[in-house]
């Protein structure tokens, strides 16, 4: 193969590499916003899941978190809220103990959070409610919490008897 021949061919081509790019940088950006939108996703869903543990550990033992104050039932709620950690949403507490703030029954605290894309470019499944659900034995008796506790639930999400 001769010069002129090679360089023909190097001009004929010299605008393949603009449109290849063109065609494919779609396609990864919405696999890269996807992948952020979604890490972040399962990020949320796992600081839920550890709020919610770590606030039932806390509330069967009656050791609230430093920051909170006022009537246990509000320090339970804030030590939950405490413990999560959330990056797209916030979070909304119920806190049950169906059959009395009793030694040795079980205190039920579900968490859940409207989570919102940081791109928008992704759907999130479920409409981007997230739940989570903890169950533990109380530990220490208490005549002071009698009642159950349960904040507004998010936009989209429901405290239905089926999960929580």
């Amino acid at each position: 193969m001769n010069r002129s021949t090679t360089r023909r061919r190097q001009a004929s081509e010299s605008g393949a590499s603009a449109v290849e790019f063109a065609l494919i940088m779609p396609v990864l950006f919405l696999l890269v916003f996807g992948i952020l939108d979604y890490g972040m996703l399962f990020f949320d869903s796992i600081g839920l899941r550890q709020g919610a543990r770590e606030g039932a550990r806390q509330a069967v033992v009656q050791k609230y978190g430093a920051g909170c104050s006022g009537a246990a039932n509000a320090q339970i709620v804030c030590t939950v809220k405490g413990a999560t950690d959330l990056t797209l949403g916030s979070a909304a507490v119920k806190v049950r103990a169906p059959d009395g703030w009793v030694q040795g029954k079980q205190l039920i605290v579900c968490v859940q959070s409207k989570e919102r894309s940081l791109t928008g470019f992704v759907p999130f499944p479920a409409n981007g409610i997230i739940r989570t659900r903890t169950v533990m034995s109380i530990e220490e008796a208490s005549p002071t919490l009698t009642a159950d506790i349960e904040e507004t639930a998010p936009a989209g999400g429901n405290w239905s008897s089926t999960w929580c």
